[in-house]
């Protein structure tokens, strides 16, 4: 048992070590309260038991908190070291299964010796755009096993910061644009002069009417949610073609990051630059199709639909919604995506989508 629980640290024992998760609690993906039922406890067999079953990621990043590891394989940070050897005879090596360790190096809780390897391979003190494109065959494997630390992407400070983008920035930017369209839609119907199918299909054409407004922004929202479920599983899910360094970089930036790192705050949502390019080709092909006022009203009800999404996406990874409830059976489903489903349960916001298209996550 853990001693001092009223130092307001949160404690846990595994396997005779302990470890302090104090600042991980906020983000575990079964919720803060779940940790703090064990705290002070055995969590062992918990962690292996059906209801609360961890990928060996789990177990590796608890790794991370360990501050009392038998045999000093720990540092004072409670951190297992590894050292970097990236020469191309252990990279072949690797891509040929070979999985050997060396200089007496001690693997981390529930991370195999070929994954340690594999991991070896990065420096995480330098950007990361310069050397995933480099890993070759092994890139998804090291994709998709989760780690926690911090990290850059780019060596330039301009492209680093324009590479991150806080929450709260996502609902500040796109909702007075999202009432914007509402409003110019709302007031154009209202004049009555809205023809619609005028180019398209003239034998349908007729004049759109203010109550077909909440309509067109329902439609939007519900486009929304569908090309939710398209990006997330059909773009940012496509196997990267590891052949091309080039790929394996673009790969990584659409969302094999957010995977390999899930957990950091600053790239949960979606940065303003690259989503100003989906608005906009999206915003050209509505015009092509609609006339203003309805294009504003489906494009304001995406645009809502779209920043419920990524703050949604930021309170699953950071927030504790209350046991039980929507939120944390939502929460408990997205931490299954990215530690072991990850080719299943595409939605985020909801889980609506995976239901027609079969790839809801077994169990849920």
């Amino acid at each position: 048992m853990c001693e001092n629980k009223s130092d307001g640290r949160l404690r846990l024992v595994h396997d005779g070590k302990h470890y302090d998760v104090t600042d991980f609690a906020q983000r575990h993906p079964g919720g803060k309260l779940v940790l703090q039922r064990y705290q002070g406890q055995d969590i062992t067999a918990v962690m292996k038991g059906p209801l609360h079953r961890h990928s060996p990621a789990a177990y590796s990043m608890l790794s991370q908190y360990c501050v009392e590891e038998e045999g000093g394989a720990a540092d004072t940070n409670g951190n297992v070291k590894v050292h970097h050897r990236e020469n191309g005879r252990h990279r072949a090596d690797l891509q040929h299964g070979s999985s050997k360790v060396t200089n007496g190096r001690i693997p981390s809780l529930g991370c195999s010796n070929r994954q340690m390897e594999i991991e070896s391979l990065i420096d995480w003190n330098k950007p990361l755009l310069g050397q995933v494109g480099q890993l070759g065959d092994l890139y998804d494997e090291w994709v998709h096993y989760p780690v926690e630390k911090p990290y850059r992407l780019f060596h330039s400070e301009v492209c680093e910061f324009f590479s991150r983008c806080p929450w709260f920035l996502v609902p500040t930017l796109w909702l007075p644009l999202a009432m914007y369209f509402a409003f110019t839609s709302v007031v154009e119907l209202h004049q009555g002069q809205v023809q619609v199918f005028t180019q398209t299909c003239s034998a349908l054409k007729f004049t759109a009417p203010v109550p077909l407004f909440p309509v067109v922004f329902a439609v939007g929202v519900m486009l929304w949610t569908f090309w939710e479920y398209c990006l997330h599983r059909f773009l940012f899910h496509s196997k990267a073609v590891t052949s091309s360094p080039g790929l394996i970089i673009a790969h990584f930036l659409l969302h094999g990051q957010h995977h390999k790192v899930p957990f950091d705050p600053g790239r949960l949502v979606f940065p303003p630059v690259p989503c100003s390019v989906f608005v906009t080709l999206f915003y050209l092909l509505y015009s092509l199709l609609l006339p203003r006022a309805l294009v504003h009203a489906l494009v304001s009800g995406k645009l809502c639909g779209y920043v419920c999404y990524d703050l949604t996406h930021y309170y699953l990874h950071h927030g504790s919604p209350k046991e039980n409830s929507y939120f944390h059976r939502l929460k408990s489903y997205h931490a299954k995506h990215h530690f072991l489903h990850q080719e299943t349960g595409f939605g985020i916001s909801s889980k609506f989508w995976d239901r027609p298209f079969g790839t809801l996550i077994p169990g849920s």
